[in-house]
C-alpha cells in the first residue's frame, strides 16, 4: 500500500470522527441552552417542534462544523503524498481542532447570555460593538457578564478537545487497511468531497439551509435554540450589510414634501362616523396573493385558459380593479411598503428592526379592539417576520408549522416555500370560525412562485400555452404549463375560501380584499401594449352587502390606484371614526373620486396612462380595459413618481431616526 493510500485513509477517519464530535458538542450545547430557556408548561402538547428543533439544529451543526474543518481536510489531502508533510499535519490537527471547539464553546455561551439579554439569538444589534461607544460596551459587558469564567471553560474545552484528537490519532497510527487499486482511492476522494460538500451546504435541493428552517415552533424559545451562535452571527453579519442608514431628516424638509404631495403637512387622515360599523365591526381579511400578476391575467380564458377557477364567480359578483399597481416587484418590498409605508424592504431584519412605527397600516384595528394576526404559507422566520410583526401590532404570527398543526395532511403536500394555499385558507377560516372578537387577517400565499407547481391533490381546469407567453418568459421557459397552472390553483383556492366564508354566518360580518405582492416575474416587461399590466395586479374586494347599505360608496372599475389605496380602503369599511396614516392612499370606493394615481417603485400609472420611473416625460396612455397605446405621449404629472419616493424616504426616516 502507498504511503498516499495509507495517509489518505488515516486522515478521512481522523476527520470525520473530530466532525461528530463537533456536531455532538453543539447538540449537547443546544441541550443546556434548551434546558435553561425552555417553560416545561409551554412545551405540553408540542413535543414534535422540540424534535424538529433539535434535528434541524443539528443540520445548521453540521453545516458549521464541516466548514470548520474543511481547511483541515483540504490540507490532509494535500499533505498526504508525502511522509513527511504528512507528519506535519499529524502534529497540526490537535491545534487546529483545539481553536475550532475553543470557538464552538466561547460563541455557545455567548449566544446563551445574548439570549438572557435581547431575547434572540445572535442578531444585527451584536455590531454596536463596534457602531456605539465600544470602550463603554466592553465595559458593560465586564459588568454584566462572566467574561474570565466563560473564557476558562471555553479553554477546558479547547485543551479537553486537544488530548482527545491527540489521543485518536495515537490509536489511529495503529490502524490497517488493505491494499485497494488506485481508481478506487481516486473515486473515494471524489465522493469524499462531494458529501462533505453536500452536509457543508445543508441540502441537496435547489435551496440551501437558510435562516427561515429555525423557524420550528410557535413557541420563540424553540426558534431561538435552533441555529447555532455561528449560524447567527452569519445573519447578523449579512443583516449589518444589507441594512440603511436611517439618517435624521428635518421636520421642516418632511412638512414641506408633505404638502407638497399630500396637500397637507401630516399624514394623518379619519374615517367618517359610522354608527353600523361601530356596533358591528365586520372581521378584514387581506389576501397578499404570491404572483398574482395581470401580465398572466391577461390571458384569462373561461372555455380554452381558465386562470380564475373559483375565484371567476367572485370578479364576476364584487368589486374589481385592475388598472392597478403593487408597491414592488418583490414579496418583502410590497409587505413593508403596504404596511409600515417603509421604502426600506430590510427593515425587518436591520438595526431598525426592534422600532415600533407609529404607522403600523394595523394600528387602526388595534385601537378599535381587534385581534390582527398574519398567516404566512411558508416560514415565518422569513425576513424576522417573526419577531418583526409583533412589534408592529400584530397579536399573532402564525406560519406552515401553525396550518401544519391544524391541518397534519398538509405537511405531505408542502413544497419548496412552504404548505399549498389551500391549507392556508382553511386555517384563516378556522380562524374565523372561532373568533370571539373582531379579527384582522394578513395573509401572505406562497404556491405561485417558481418553481411553479400545483399540489399533486389538485385537478387544474384546461389552461393553455401561447404563443404570447412562449415569447415572453425567460428563466422558466419550459415552465409555461406548470406556471399557468400554479397560477390557477392559488387562485382557486382564494375563491374556494370566499365561497366558504360567503356560505356561512360570516358572510355578513366579513370583508375580503386580494391583489398579488407583484408581477409575474421572469416575463418580459418590454411590450407597450402591456406598459401598465406587466407591473400590474388586481385588488379584489368583497364588502357584505349590510355594510354597503349603511356605507356611501362608488364603484368604477377604471379607477386608478395601487397598493397604498388597500387599508385605506379597508379602514372605510370597517372602522368608525377612527384616525389612520397613509402617504396619500385613497378610499377606491369612495363617492367623492379618488387622484387616480398608482405607485410602484419602478413604474406609476396615473389617469391617462403608464410610465416608467426613470423616463417619466413619456407616458403610453391607456386602450382598452387595463391594456395601454403603443405610442408614448407627454406626460402631464411628471414629478409625481419622484416626489412620492422622496415621501417615503422622508417619512420613514423621520419615524426611525428619533427612536434609534
Amino acid at each position: 500500500m502507498s504511503s498516499f493510500q495509507y495517509n489518505y485513509r488515516l486522515l478521512i477517519r481522523i476527520v470525520l470522527l473530530i466532525n461528530l464530535l463537533g456536531i455532538i458538542f453543539l447538540t449537547l450545547s443546544r441541550g443546556i441552552f434548551f434546558s435553561l430557556v425552555a417553560e416545561p408548561e409551554m412545551l405540553v402538547g408540542i413535543s414534535q417542534d422540540v424534535v424538529r428543533a433539535f434535528v434541524v439544529g443539528a443540520r445548521f451543526d453540521a453545516k458549521i462544523v464541516l466548514i470548520g474543518f474543511a481547511p483541515l481536510l483540504l490540507m490532509g489531502l494535500l499533505m498526504a503524498a508525502k511522509q513527511g508533510t504528512f507528519q506535519a499535519w499529524l502534529r497540526l490537527t490537535p491545534w487546529y481542532s483545539a481553536v475550532i471547539f475553543f470557538l464552538l464553546c466561547a460563541l455557545s455561551i455567548a449566544n446563551y447570555y445574548y439570549y438572557d439579554t435581547y431575547g434572540n439569538y445572535i442578531d444585527v444589534f451584536v455590531f454596536g460593538l463596534f457602531d456605539d461607544d465600544t470602550k463603554a460596551v466592553l465595559d458593560n459587558a465586564w459588568e454584566d457578564y462572566p467574561i474570565v469564567r466563560s473564557f476558562l471553560v471555553s479553554v477546558a474545552m479547547a485543551g479537553s478537545a486537544w488530548f482527545a484528537v491527540r489521543a485518536l490519532l495515537k490509536r489511529g497510527r495503529r490502524w490497517s487497511w488493505p491494499s485497494r487499486h488506485w481508481a478506487m482511492t481516486t473515486a473515494s476522494i471524489l465522493l469524499t468531497i462531494v458529501a462533505y460538500v453536500i452536509v457543508a451546504r445543508g441540502s441537496v435541493g435547489s435551496l440551501p439551509l437558510k435562516r427561515y428552517h429555525a423557524n420550528v415552533s410557535q413557541y420563540k424559545p424553540l426558534n431561538v435554540i435552533t441555529p447555532n451562535a455561528f449560524m447567527a452571527l452569519s445573519w447578523a453579519k449579512s443583516d449589518y450589510k444589507k441594512q440603511a442608514t436611517f439618517e435624521p431628516i428635518s421636520e421642516q424638509a418632511l412638512t414641506e414634501q408633505m404638502v407638497k404631495v399630500l396637500g397637507q403637512p401630516t399624514p394623518e387622515y379619519h374615517t367618517q362616523e359610522n354608527p353600523y360599523l361601530e356596533k358591528n365591526p365586520p372581521h378584514v381579511v387581506m389576501a397578499l396573493m404570491e404572483g398574482m400578476g395581470n401580465n398572466i391575467l391577461i390571458e384569462d380564458d373561461s372555455e380554452k385558459n381558465d386562470l380564475l377557477g373559483s375565484l371567476r364567480d367572485a370578479f364576476n359578483e364584487d368589486f374589481v380593479f385592475k388598472r392597478f399597481l403593487a408597491g414592488t416587484t418583490a414579496t418583502i418590498d410590497s409587505i413593508v411598503m403596504m404596511l409600515f409605508h417603509s421604502d426600506v424592504p430590510t427593515i425587518s431584519h436591520s438595526a431598525a428592526q426592534k422600532v415600533a412605527l407609529p404607522s403600523s397600516a394595523v394600528l387602526p384595528y388595534k385601537r378599535a379592539g381587534y385581534d390582527v394576526v398574519f398567516v404566512y404559507g411558508g416560514n415565518s422566520m422569513w425576513r424576522n417576520l417573526a419577531n418583526y410583526l409583533p412589534i408592529q401590532g400584530f397579536d399573532t404570527v402564525y406560519d406552515e408549522n401553525s396550518i401544519i398543526r391544524a391541518f397534519p395532511e398538509a405537511k405531505a403536500y408542502a413544497d419548496t416555500w412552504g404548505v399549498p394555499d389551500g391549507y392556508t385558507f382553511k386555517f384563516v377560516k378556522k380562524l374565523l370560525d372561532e373568533a370571539t372578537k373582531p379579527t384582522m387577517v394578513y395573509i401572505m400565499t406562497v404556491t405561485n412562485h417558481s418553481p411553479y407547481r400545483a399540489p399533486k391533490y389538485y385537478e387544474p381546469k384546461a389552461v393553455q400555452v401561447s404563443e404570447r407567453l412562449k415569447s415572453l418568459v425567460s428563466s422558466i421557459a419550459g415552465q409555461e404549463q406548470n406556471l399557468l397552472e400554479a397560477y390557477q390553483y392559488a387562485n382557486d383556492a382564494l375563491g374556494q375560501f370566499i365561497k366558504s366564508v360567503k356560505g356561512s354566518n360570516l358572510a355578513s360580518k366579513t370583508i375580503i380584499a386580494a391583489s398579488g405582492d407583484h408581477r409575474v416575474r421572469s416575463i418580459s416587461t418590454k411590450r407597450r401594449e402591456e406598459f401598465a399590466a406587466s407591473y400590474g395586479v388586481p385588488f379584489y374586494l368583497y364588502v357584505p352587502k349590510t355594510i354597503l347599505e349603511h356605507t356611501r360608496y362608488q364603484y368604477d372599475p377604471q379607477r386608478v390606484g395601487s397598493h397604498r389605496d388597500i387599508f385605506p380602503t379597508l379602514y372605510h369599511f370597517s372602522l368608525s371614526k377612527q384616525s389612520y396614516i397613509s402617504l396619500g392612499g385613497e378610499n377606491m370606493l369612495s363617492n367623492e373620486g379618488v387622484s387616480n394615481r398608482g405607485y410602484n417603485s419602478r413604474r406609476c400609472i396615473n389617469q391617462w396612462g403608464a410610465y416608467d420611473n426613470k423616463s417619466p416625460e413619456m407616458l403610453y396612455p391607456w386602450g382598452e380595459g387595463f391594456m395601454t397605446q403603443v405610442e408614448a405621449s407627454q406626460n402631464p404629472d411628471v414629478e409625481w413618481s419622484k416626489d412620492y419616493k422622496k415621501l417615503q424616504n422622508y417619512y420613514l426616516r423621520s419615524q426611525v431616526a428619533t427612536q434609534m
